[in-house]
């Protein structure tokens, strides 16, 4: 009996992962063919400089003159919900000075009310807004602040808001998104729609991790800067523990990773799954100590339900942070301009090029060990969440000098 529903689930499961897959690579590709177009019709052309002059330029002609500030002493008004991993933000923040938090989840508001846009989600959103310049304020009031920085999308925070905070007190706005490719556009939230599409040119500056995305933000009047994500680390570290699991993977079971895990099973590898909808998963334990545990950690970089569409993603960071077990993960060229692939990352191309590292690696543990080390000391030289964050508020000429030395 069983057997036959799970005979039937799992037809029906890979039907429907099928269509989620073909209607994201649709839908990507005409987002991306039809900005690329716009970008070429527009002269438009991403740099980093061109973007760092915009933002100055923008902000001196609202009057905008930067104190410059010593480390510990600016002051970061964080517009950060508590959702998932996203208090990880908050220490290195935390690092820069005083730091005043805006947690709509806190303040008894929900994402998943304002993304049904209903009247009563509408509603709930509006009341929320309202209540942003007057923690702004209350914050200002205590010492000024540097720069407000956002977390959130469209379906939270509203454009209207973003400029209230540039014409009434003529902060630094700066707005950061890891996951443009698939979530640009969203549901119309009765002032703009969702994502990033129509909020980007309120921001005086845009922190978007997938490089493409840049030419969208400029042609939407935005400001964009390409960082990846970082890491924080005080929560991804060594840790004195049992190297217990030959292969682990940490994520939901949807798209091709289920299938996937089913083949390299099938192929003899000893892969450990958690997360949620894994018949069997381990049980729960922080990523920090799985990766600690793992000989190799497999990573699969693909977006959502596609086989092929890639993103710098958290966990690019995070696990190599730990110094661990070795990281082992989709290719992705831009992932690859931040670690030494073969020396501090592995990389693969293709399932059997998965097959063929996984093997070999866990029979080679001390080796995978010292690429581990490596790979830790990259992160803690250059991918803390600390460094992006000092890179942007030189960038608005609040921090002085070069922000490569910690």
């Amino acid at each position: 009996m069983l057997k036959s529903l799970l005979g039937r689930v799992r037809p029906a499961a890979s039907a429907w992962s099928a269509f989620r897959r073909a209607q994201l690579h649709r839908q990507y590709e005409e987002r991306r063919e039809r900005y690329a177009a716009a970008a070429r019709e527009r002269g438009l052309r991403y740099t980093e400089a061109a973007t760092i002059a915009a933002v100055r330029a923008r902000l001196a002609a609202r009057g905008v003159s930067p104190v410059q500030r010593a480390p510990g002493e600016i002051h970061t008004f964080a517009f950060i919900p508590s959702y998932t991993w996203h208090e990880e933000l908050l220490p290195d923040l935390a690092e820069l000075g005083r730091l005043t938090v805006f947690d709509y989840k806190k303040e008894g508001f929900d994402w998943n009310d304002f993304a049904r846009a209903d009247r009563a989600g509408l509603a709930a959103r509006a009341t929320m807004n309202e209540r942003v310049l007057p923690a702004l304020r209350e914050a200002q009031a205590v010492q000024p602040v540097d720069w407000v920085f956002v977390y959130a999308s469209g379906i939270e925070i509203s454009a209207s808001t973003v400029r209230r905070i540039a014409d009434e007190t003529g902060i630094p706005t700066v707005n950061m998104c890891l996951d443009d490719k698939q979530s640009w556009v969203g549901p119309y939230m009765g002032d703009h729609r969702g994502g990033q599409v129509d909020v980007a040119a309120a921001y005086d500056l845009s922190w978007t991790s997938a490089r493409v995305a840049c030419e969208w933000y400029l042609a939407e009047g935005g400001r964009p800067i390409y960082m990846p994500e970082g890491f924080d680390a005080s929560r991804y570290r060594p840790m004195r523990v049992a190297k217990d699991l030959p292969v682990s993977f940490v994520g939901g079971a949807y798209g091709r990773r289920e299938r996937t895990i089913r083949w390299l099973r099938d192929c003899g590898v000893d892969v450990r799954t958690f997360g949620e909808g894994w018949r069997g998963a381990e049980p729960a334990a922080s990523l920090c100590e799985i990766a600690n545990r793992s000989v190799v950690n497999l990573g699969m970089g693909e977006i959502g339900h596609s086989d092929t569409l890639t993103n710098v993603k958290g966990r690019d960071f995070q696990i190599p942070g730990t110094g661990g077990g070795v990281y082992l993960t989709s290719y992705n060229a831009d992932l690859a301009q931040h670690f030494e692939v073969g020396h501090e990352i592995l990389c693969y191309k293709s399932d059997d090029e998965m097959l063929e590292q996984l093997r070999y690696w866990t029979a080679r543990p001390e080796e995978a060990a010292r690429m581990a080390d490596r790979a830790r000391a990259r992160c803690l030289a250059e991918h803390r969440w600390l460094h992006r964050y000092r890179r942007i508020l030189e960038y608005l000429e609040i921090l002085g000098g070069r922000p490569d030395a910690l």
